[in-house]
């Protein structure tokens, strides 16, 4: 912003809706069409991530009668998100566009079986390898597909059985509507479709010059698909949201585009002193130029009261109420009335929504915790708004806000720092006072080594008894045995059946568990399990994660 005047500067920020580039294009196929209409030429293009369900079908057609693998997505596994994914599935890889996952399945497919489905659907040419077959560039170019043909498969897909492999169809078509809504394609804004993205890296991997593409599918077989270069497989989803306006109006549109997990807002919606019931609120300007009001500019310094459907911003503001109590930030507000009384809505960039967490959640600077938190506030956002009038509430029903605390401020470094270990698997909920024997970030996650958090005393010690059906549920196999252990130094939880044995990781471990048991069979990371009548019985110290930061379930 370095140049502009701060009201210019953030309005930008705040009201610009990012355009689509010049570089869109766009086709789309009407039910029983036999070719698409585009506003380019119908010619083969490099589909990327796109073929993967029919890397899927491929599989399939190899393995009749054998339901999707779980497999794991670790660090070094060729995977876009370098941390992994850890164990999925079928759908789960497909949400989130696992390539870990699809490699292993070309990998377990044989290749005759690969080239005859690939080539059936339209793709060219036959894959020589299993990275040819994710689409990934070879020394004669990457799988490419005519538009036409790529969205007739898809229409395919989603009308028609596939034979002798039915529940794998069934989960590579969760896997695209969950994709959807929360996956890589969340942008495309609505319900009822299935949808996936792809990435084609430009010219020796440049960033700058790839290409996105994303593809739409509702359940009458109507299919569009976005090309945005330059772009990413988010950015052309995105793209798709208006098209998908024009031309199916009657499409519902959820309340604003879900971001990929790891993918906040830009803008926060902020409900201000959401648990206090005063009938008056003040708005000053702190800022060295005026910004605009109701009727007219604040000048610096200069405060008045805000009335229902009056605003005030974009600025450096502070809002207070009758008592005394105050919040600042940069950003702008606008009074609402709800329930009889008059209710603030803030607007702030995230950086700033981010940094008032902190200084309400842990006060005091604490480096290590920080990061810690800022990436848990920025996958908490990324899940979608709270309430239908915002994103958040400044209680501690959503994350306890406080607004700007200069002392703490949130440096570039530290800002950076928090942006990129959200992109990595985390929590996305927390309490102040997890009552563990805290673990390091990477006994828990893996990655770097990190220092444990300073606690008191451990308290709330837990058991749970896990009965062996229960077990056989959450984890598909009659379950022989299960023990605590460390592999690179990161908690697992190893799970001894008939078949090969598995080591999952805590979050891993608790989404099992609690699919069967509820939230709490987990609470934390447990320090041992042994063996009773019946089943086996755990037991722990402490809530959540043991990093200070505490899962707790949403309201």
């Amino acid at each position: 912003m370095t140049g502009l005047p701060l009201r210019a500067a953030l309005a930008a920020l705040l009201l610009a809706a990012p355009a689509a580039g010049a570089g869109l294009e766009l086709w789309r196929l009407e039910p029983g069409a036999g070719a698409a209409e585009g506003t380019a030429p119908d010619l083969p293009l490099p589909v990327g991530s796109l073929l993967k369900p029919f890397l899927a079908k491929a599989w399939a057609a190899a393995h009749p009668g054998t339901p999707a693998p779980r497999l794991r997505c670790g660090p070094g596994d060729h995977c876009w998100l370098r941390s992994g994914h850890g164990e999925l599935g079928l759908a789960g890889a497909l949400t989130v566009s696992c390539n870990s996952y699809f490699l292993k399945l070309a990998g377990a497919t044989p290749a005759d079986q690969l080239s005859a489905t690939l080539a059936a659907e339209g793709f060219q040419p036959a894959p020589a390898s299993a990275s040819r077959a994710l689409g990934l560039e070879g020394p004669d170019g990457a799988l490419a597909m005519a538009p036409s043909a790529l969205l007739a498969a898809y229409a395919r897909l989603v009308r028609e059985p596939w034979p002798g492999a039915e529940p794998v169809r069934r989960e590579v078509l969760a896997g695209l509507r969950e994709a959807a809504l929360t996956g890589t394609a969340g942008a495309i804004g609505h319900s009822g479709f299935w949808a996936k993205t792809g990435t084609v890296p430009g010219p020796d991997g440049v960033p700058a010059e790839s290409t996105g593409l994303a593809l739409a599918v509702d359940d009458a077989g109507w299919a569009i698909l976005a090309r945005l270069r330059p772009g990413r497989g988010m950015d052309a989803a995105q793209a798709l949201a208006a098209p998908i306006d024009q031309y199916r109006p009657w499409a519902r549109r959820r309340p604003r585009p879900a971001a990929r997990a790891g993918a906040p807002p830009e803008v926060v919606r902020v409900r201000l002193f959401e648990l206090l019931k005063a009938r008056r609120y003040r708005v000053r300007n702190l800022g060295p130029d005026p910004v605009p009001c109701a009727d007219g500019y604040l000048g610096p310094g200069a405060g008045r009261e805000l009335a229902p459907g009056e605003s005030a911003g974009p600025g450096l503001l502070a809002l207070s109420e009758p008592s005394g109590l105050e919040k600042r930030f940069l950003g702008e507000v606008t009074c609402a009335e709800r329930d009889g009384l008059p209710r603030l809505i803030a607007r702030m960039p995230v950086r700033e929504y981010v940094a008032g967490v902190l200084a309400g959640e842990i006060p005091g600077n604490r480096t290590g915790l920080r990061l810690e938190l800022g990436a848990a506030v920025l996958r908490f956002l990324a899940l979608g708004p709270r309430h239908p009038d915002a994103d958040v509430g400044d209680s501690t029903r959503d994350a306890y806000f406080v607004g700007r605390r200069p002392a703490e401020a949130l440096s570039d470094a530290d800002w950076s720092a928090i942006r990129a270990a959200a992109r990595a698997p985390g929590p996305s909920q927390w309490s102040s006072d997890d009552g563990g024997r805290p673990l390091s970030a990477g006994e828990v996650w893996g990655g770097a080594p990190a220092a444990a958090v300073p606690a008191g005393p451990p308290s709330r010690p837990w058991t749970r008894t896990w009965s062996a059906a229960q077990l056989e549920q959450a984890f598909g196999a009659p379950v022989r045995g299960l023990a605590v252990a460390r592999e690179a130094g990161v908690w697992v939880l190893r799970v001894r059946t008939d078949g090969p044995s598995r080591s999952l990781r805590y979050d891993e471990a608790h989404r099992a568990l609690a699919a069967v048991l509820g939230w709490g069979a987990l609470p934390s990371p447990a320090d041992r399990i042994d063996p009773v009548p019946g089943g086996f019985r755990a037991s722990g110290v402490g809530l959540g994660h043991r990093v200070g930061l505490s899962l707790t379930p949403r309201p």
